[in-house]
């Protein structure tokens, strides 16, 4: 519901405590050019929006503390505290009880002749009576008390304050000033948190975790100690993990929930404190297996702390940890698969929820294989090309380091120093190594041109070296210092021994053959931990399939590129793109480049480089658009046929790449929609060439 209240009256329940602030809240951040503005809104009765209040009786931790105001309800304001504070200060000459920080100028004076609002300058104002102190006059209760003491002033400064008395009675009028009241009078963390940032888009966002926080911390004011306490012992074992996570441990050990709801308000402090011990041991015993079972030295090397919630789960179910040696393996198992096919990358709340359930009903990590099975299809193994243009942010990345760990790979100029993200001394720090350098790959390649900057980063052209060996390698072609390194410690890290492949003419075929290598390694390292039996595991046969799939999709878009570009004549983007399709492509692109902040967005502004980004319904929607199809027709023909192609060729390619069942049917079609497409394509042969 909404109501008005004057300032008057807002100011009483503030001074009651019957409005309060939440600790979540940000603190006061108006300048004072801010509170001018505001007041001379005040003054002239400009609207300067409403309030927005969350009525409850469960209040989370309140800043200045709570105080007892005989009412059932707390109300906390969501909206609003700039305008509340401001006005508080400038009527009381003291700031409110929830304001943190040094204190509030309350020297702003009125200027009866211009109708300004100026903080005090002695040099601009003192002697000057047309300079009003405004909370000098609001404080005494406003124009009434001023007209009584008019009397004792002197005369000439009596008849001049007379001939202002609109001026005064105006300023007066801010004391009842109107404020609408919208009250919300419910207590779910996730519609607070909503309301909260939809109404403070500008300030930064609060989070579930947050809100979480203030009602725990309500419930049991030392727990911030406990978790400040907890960081910075986590954090010298190099496990950097922050009051969030803790919250929403708690979240999921006591509550069971992957999301956050009304049920926080109902936990008691001796719950919260036997779950918090709970979580304490059960990281402690976590943290020494994944350093040691699962090679991970720090949180730095886990692509999503969402796997720990669950681990943490299921270990503080089983009495604080695995059942046996083969029950932590699949633990293992299911932490590395999960990163490495982004199971928490979507909705991670909603899948964490789903993953939780799955532990309650059948208390196995076997359920949770079969659920990232269910996500990802029956093959969770890589093939190479998973691998091609990944880099360092790919999510086999931070597996790829575990890897190499296991393997007891060694620095590749001083053999006795092993490879290990904590190493003692800076020059014994790990690093990470082009082995063909960059600047040497770029003589041959473009810096400026994506692909082939995506080609040079790529997994399969990094590996891990101390500080001193980056150093004394430097940009040296790799045909002349690889073969100074012990042969086992490349094989160590996947890099191939073939000496013709570490020349810079072959460099695309030391990707391609590194690629095969880290994919096996990686596949043989997690097979250790379990193996999942499943008819399919890694369709080694479909992958020149695959390839020839990606060629077709590199042909058709240079051949839309180079027939749209040709015919347009301004912007071929926004002249023959469907509008639904440039959406989806402009917030791909925009999380590619959130994901590699190293990229330039001026290099995806191009008509071809956008391309890039479409996936093959994208590709048939631009060629068969009523207004572009006549300039395609020639090279396509029928679009009947065209369409047929498209929908066998997805096919086959949606069946590979999500690892489902390849009828004979499939195989058929698809292979018969890669022929046509090669014979229509004139260009594809010189695609394949280049």
């Amino acid at each position: 519901m909404a109501i008005e209240k004057p300032i008057t009256e807002i100011l009483a329940s503030i001074d009651s405590g019957e409005y309060a602030i939440p600790e979540f809240q940000r603190g006061f951040v108006w300048n004072a050019d801010q509170v001018k503005k505001f007041m001379r809104s005040l003054y002239l009765e400009y609207p300067t929006g409403s309030l927005l209040i969350w009525k409850t009786q469960r209040p989370s931790k309140l800043k200045g503390g709570e105080k007892e105001h005989g009412n059932t309800y707390h109300h906390l304001i969501l909206d609003g505290q700039q305008r509340l504070t401001t006005i508080y200060t400038l009527f009381h000459d003291k700031t409110p009880d929830w304001y943190e920080g040094a204190s509030l100028r309350t020297d702003l004076y009125f200027n009866l002749e211009t109708e300004e609002f100026q903080y005090y300058k002695a040099s601009e104002m003192s002697g000057k009576q047309e300079w009003i102190h405004v909370t000098d006059f609001l404080k005494k209760g406003g124009l009434q008390p001023f007209i009584e003491n008019l009397g004792k002033l002197e005369a000439d400064i009596r008849e001049y304050y007379q001939n202002y008395l609109v001026k005064f009675s105006k300023l007066d009028k801010i004391r009842s000033y109107g404020y609408y009241i919208k009250e919300v009078n419910i207590d779910e963390p996730t519609k607070i948190v909503e309301i909260f940032n939809l109404v403070n888009k500008s300030g930064t966002e609060l989070t579930e975790s947050d809100l979480a926080l203030a009602i725990f911390t309500r419930i049991w004011p030392e727990i911030k100690n406990e978790f400040r306490e907890a960081r910075n012992e986590f954090l010298q074992y190099n496990y950097d993990l922050d009051f969030g996570f803790f919250v929403r441990t708690i979240n999921v050990v006591l509550l069971e929930r992957g999301i956050f709801t009304s049920s926080i308000n109902e936990v008691s402090k001796e719950e919260l404190e036997k779950s918090w011990k709970k979580i304490k041991d059960a990281l402690y015993y976590l943290i020494n297996v994944l350093r040691e079972s699962a090679f991970i030295d720090s949180s730095k090397n886990l692509s999503t702390v969402y796997v720990l919630y669950v681990l943490l789960y299921y270990v503080t179910r089983n009495k604080g940890k695995f059942k046996s040696e083969e029950d932590r393996n699949k633990a293992i198992y299911w932490m590395f698969m999960a990163q490495l096919w982004g199971r928490y990358s979507g909705a991670s709340e909603s899948t964490l929820e789903k993953d939780l359930s799955s532990l309650k009903v059948e208390g196995t990590i076997e359920s949770l294989i079969k659920n990232l099975h269910l996500y990802r299809g029956s093959n969770l193994y890589l093939s190479p090309s998973d691998l091609e243009m990944q880099g360092v942010q790919s999510k086999a990345f931070n597996v790829f380091y575990s890897v190499i760990r296991a393997q007891g790979a060694a620095d590749w100029t001083d053999p006795n120093m092993p490879l290990y993200s904590k190493n003692i001394g800076y020059n014994n720090s790990l690093e990470r190594h082009h082995i063909f350098p960059k600047d040497y790959l770029y003589k041959k390649y473009n810096s400026a041109n994506t692909i082939h900057k995506r080609m040079v980063n790529e997994i399969a052209n990094i590996a891990f070296v101390t500080s001193k060996s980056n150093k004394k390698i430097l940009n040296r072609p790799p045909e002349e210092y690889l073969k100074e390194i012990a042969p086992v410690q490349l094989r160590k890290q996947f890099v191939p021994t073939n000496r013709d492949l570490w020349k810079r003419d072959f460099f695309e075929s030391f990707l391609a053959e590194r690629r095969k290598l880290i994919a096996e390694g990686i596949n043989n390292f997690l097979k250790e931990y379990f193996e999942y039996e499943s008819e399919e595991k890694i369709a080694i046969d479909l992958q020149p399939l695959n390839a020839e799939v990606e060629n077709i999709e590199l042909a058709l878009r240079n051949k839309i590129d180079a027939i749209l570009s040709e015919e347009t004549e301004e912007n071929t983007y926004l002249e023959f793109v469907p509008q639904h399709i440039r959406v989806k492509t402009d917030s791909r692109i925009k999380s590619f480049i959130a994901k590699n902040p190293g990229e330039d967005r001026a290099r995806f502004e191009s008509f071809k480089a956008k391309l890039q980004f479409f996936d093959l319904q994208e590709l048939k929607d631009i060629i068969i658009k009523k207004e572009n199809w006549p300039f395609f027709e020639e090279t396509f023909g029928s679009k009947g046929v065209l369409e047929n192609r498209f929908n066998q060729l997805a096919e086959l390619r949606n069946s590979i790449r999500h690892s489902r069942d390849i009828t004979d049917a499939i195989l058929k079609d698809g292979e018969a929609a890669i022929s046509w497409f090669r014979s229509v394509l004139k260009v594809y042969e010189e695609v394949v060439a280049a």
